[in-house]
């Protein structure tokens, strides 16, 4: 190891990561943020090295006073192994040998249907007020009133979306009319915001299936969906697909998503932090979620 040599201690990674770090060898960066790296294996999965504190699936959070990078060097491919990353044209070694392996179960424990009413009404009512300025809160009202509203959200919605709230009758789900594949590719970000959409109702469907009494067609349902998704948008947006079907997000999305059906109600504070996920990610999700549960 040259003397140049910068060490940085992950601290958490996701179940998927130790995975990968399993059967992948190399990766390549294939974008960088104010909050971390992104690299993509060469069977298509982006890993994500992250500055913050907020563990996924996919992701490693790195120590947070040693998280500095240099520019990164695009064109040398990182080399994987289950105990390091290393960054061979930059002198950077991420530790991956004593990060905790992280993976949120869904809860035992569940409440009532009546006082998951409330809190989904409850979340509804601090939605609304949390984005009052925001420029997607379109998407949000057309959910809520239950019928879109024109000129509230981006081109390309308005068929999807009027289709899917014309459809679902509340109180309950219907997969041969969650018709959400209309949805992929729509929209600005990083992920789509019409993917981050569907990200939020498939897993919402899919960690709660059971309780929503969601017992046949989910599997044909999630693999249609998912075929669609590989031949219409990003790889990032179609990983995170794969990660909602198993019931598997970023723990401020399950930490709003699993109080509506187990545990303490979510704070103020919770619902703050969902809807900062990306740019416009969160409250997209968000919507999605309350798609399928109101």
């Amino acid at each position: 190891m040259g003397q140049d040599q910068v060490i940085i201690p992950a601290v958490f990674m996701g179940l998927l990561v130790e995975r990968l770090l399993q059967r992948q060898e190399s990766a390549n960066p294939s974008g960088i943020s104010s909050r971390g790296i992104y690299l993509r294996t060469p069977d298509d999965w982006i890993l994500f090295l992250s500055f913050e504190k907020f563990r996924g699936p996919l992701t490693i959070n790195l120590r947070g006073k040693d998280a500095t990078f240099p520019i990164i060097d695009h064109d040398t491919a990182v080399i994987l192994n289950s105990s390091k990353i290393t960054f061979p044209g930059n002198g950077i070694q991420i530790n991956v040998a004593d990060a905790q392996v992280w993976n949120n179960p869904q809860p035992s424990e569940y409440i009532s249907a009546e006082i998951t009413r409330k809190r989904i009404d409850s979340l509804i009512i601090r939605s609304l007020m949390l984005t009052e300025e925001d420029e997607y809160r379109g998407l949000l009202n057309s959910v809520v009133e239950g019928k879109f509203i024109q000129g509230s959200t981006f081109p390309g919605f308005e068929k999807p979306l009027s289709q899917l709230l014309s459809n679902h009758k509340p109180g309950s789900l219907n997969l041969d009319e969650m018709i959400l594949s209309g949805f992929l590719g729509l929209g600005p970000g990083l992920t789509p915001l019409g993917d981050d959409f569907v990200l939020g109702a498939v897993l919402a469907i899919n960690r709660w299936a059971k309780t929503l009494q969601i017992i046949q067609g989910l599997e044909i349902w999630n693999t249609q969906l998912l075929q669609i998704a590989r031949n219409t948008t990003t790889t990032l947006s179609t990983n995170l697909l794969v990660c909602a079907i198993d019931g598997l997000a970023d723990e401020r999305l399950l930490t709003v998503l699993d109080s509506l059906f187990a545990g303490e109600e979510s704070t103020l504070a919770d619902l703050e932090r969902l809807l900062k996920w990306g740019s416009s990610s969160g409250l997209a999700v968000l919507a999605g979620m309350l798609a399928v549960l109101i």
